[in-house]
């Protein structure tokens, strides 16, 4: 049985800036926490959209090959933590970021206990959007989830890191997620 906490950062910016920047912020305090951590850049895989298709209900996973059944899938069902960070777009998600939630349909029940947060970034419309459809990813999951959502008011390149309240909050939320990570350690059984 392993003792370390696993977390996986997903980026969904599709350009580098304040998305990739609040996450690998949260991936240096992850490891200050003592947890393994590993940060994607969702622009930089090569995956399709979900097709419908339901053919994973009889196989148990995803018949399109690409980077999401060869790498990210398997990340996913090997993590305790899973955070995403996504720029508000029209008031939700990244383009990038609702890629990856629907082709996660093939893994329904298999994320189970996994500990969820969400980091939005975005000039404040759309920001409470934004972190409610990553909720509702989670608890379709039926993942854990133990803190509201981190929001950063941002729009120019590296505006986020000057937002000292959304700073602080992030601070709050990888410590949380950490705590119920340990704390539900028992409860996963992958």
């Amino acid at each position: 049985m392993r003792n370390l906490v696993r977390a996986l950062i997903l980026s969904g910016s599709p350009r580098q800036g304040n998305s990739d920047a609040i996450a690998e912020l949260a991936a240096k305090t992850f490891k200050e926490l003592g947890v393994s951590v590993e940060v994607l850049k969702l622009r930089e895989l090569q995956f399709d959209g979900c097709r419908g298709c339901r053919a994973c209900i009889g196989v148990g996973t995803c018949v399109l090959e690409d980077d999401f059944t060869r790498m990210l899938a398997p990340k996913l069902l090997q993590t305790d933590i899973l955070v995403i960070v996504t720029p508000v777009f029209f008031d939700n998600v990244s383009h990038l970021v609702k890629k990856f939630i629907d082709r996660t349909w093939c893994l329904r029940g298999r994320l189970r206990n996994v500990v969820g947060g969400a980091i939005v970034v975005g000039r404040g419309y759309g920001l409470d959007l934004a972190i409610a459809s990553i909720h509702s990813f989670m608890l379709k999951h039926e993942m854990i989830l133990c803190h509201r959502g981190v929001r950063f008011r941002a729009f120019d390149v590296g505006e986020a890191m000057r937002d000292e309240a959304a700073l602080k909050d992030l601070d709050k939320l990888i410590h949380r997620l950490v705590e119920v990570a340990q704390t539900t350690a028992c409860m996963r059984s992958r």
